[in-house]
């Protein structure tokens, strides 16, 4: 039980809830390990082989992730990342493999319209942007600027155009209404699916920031939503393991929103049954699928009752 006391009693509450005392003991080793870092190999100026060949030729170790066919974990340490080869050619970018899931959920087409809505700062983007072959428009929209200055370096390093960055909170957008035939809800969240990156989350989060966090995440998926053609596609996710930034806004959506529903994916593969729900959402377990806590869903606009 002495594990159960590194995180606040209302986290371990939220996960005792969802999982038992067996797996929320198991949850709090995985997020007391230092965590690994996983690489995302651009697929328009390299391959997964000649990246492997090139770290291995560096004595860096890395294993491939089952489902991710652009996913690299290093093992061991390796050293400075700017100093890896590759880096500066824009064969990869860091990017956790629960985050590649996301962008292989929304499964963007070349020549499409997506927006990203709080894109900074940048992993999804410019995986959307190869998962396109670079190939159509992607609006990247986030209202803080310093962090869209990431995206563009990281864009740019990729050698991706298709981006376009836009500044602003997507909730007061008016112009993109019925324009885009995908978008990504990346939504701002407590992240305590990721807390073993960023160890001081679990004392900084509370039930009330959850609750104002939510509020959020409403405003922000009833706004964009809107965004979306009819017959289009609307991915959710966050990396917070908590009902109330995940099942509870998707519920409440759905419930006024009768031209929306969830959709369960075809062509995407996940790490295995646990991942995917009756109700058709997923939810990443870290200490089952080995990689950050996600949720996910993918919902589909079924006709325009504007």
């Amino acid at each position: 039980m002495g594990i159960l006391h590194s995180f606040p009693d209302w986290i371990i509450q939220v996960w005792l809830e969802q999982l038992g005392l067996a797996d929320t003991e198991k949850l709090c080793e995985w997020m007391n390990q230092s965590p690994t870092i996983d690489l995302r190999i651009n697929p328009l100026r390299t391959s997964i082989e000649e990246v492997e060949t090139a770290l291995q030729s560096a004595g860096v170790l890395v294993r491939r992730i089952p489902y991710l066919p652009q996913a690299l974990r290093l093992i061991g340490s390796a050293g400075s990342i700017q100093k890896l080869p590759g880096f500066r050619e824009g064969w990869w970018t860091v990017q956790d493999s629960s985050a590649q899931l996301v962008g292989h959920l929304l499964d963007p087409q070349p020549g499409e319209v997506v927006i990203d809505a709080c894109a900074a700062p940048g992993g999804k983007t410019t995986h959307i942007a190869e998962l396109m072959g670079d190939k159509g428009k992607i609006w990247a929209c986030d209202r803080t600027s310093s962090r869209l200055r990431k995206l563009q370096e990281n864009s740019q390093r990729l050698n991706l155009q298709s981006i376009q960055i836009y500044t602003g909170d997507s909730r007061h957008f008016n112009q993109f209404q019925n324009t885009a035939d995908r978008v990504l809800l990346d939504a701002p969240c407590s992240g305590l699916g990721t807390m073993h990156r960023h160890a001081d989350a679990r004392w900084r989060q509370t039930p009330e920031s959850v609750r104002e966090l939510s509020v959020l995440q409403q405003e922000l998926l009833t706004h964009t939503s809107t965004f979306v053609k009819a017959g289009g596609v609307l991915v959710y996710a966050t990396c917070t393991l908590h009902p109330a930034e995940n099942e509870q806004v998707i519920s409440a959506f759905l419930a006024k929103s009768p031209d929306w529903q969830i959709e369960s994916p075809s062509g995407v593969e996940l790490p295995d049954s646990a991942c995917n729900t009756p109700q058709g959402w997923f939810k990443v377990w870290p200490h089952r699928q080995d990689m950050d806590g996600f949720f996910m869903v993918r919902l589909r606009k079924t006709n325009n009752s504007e």
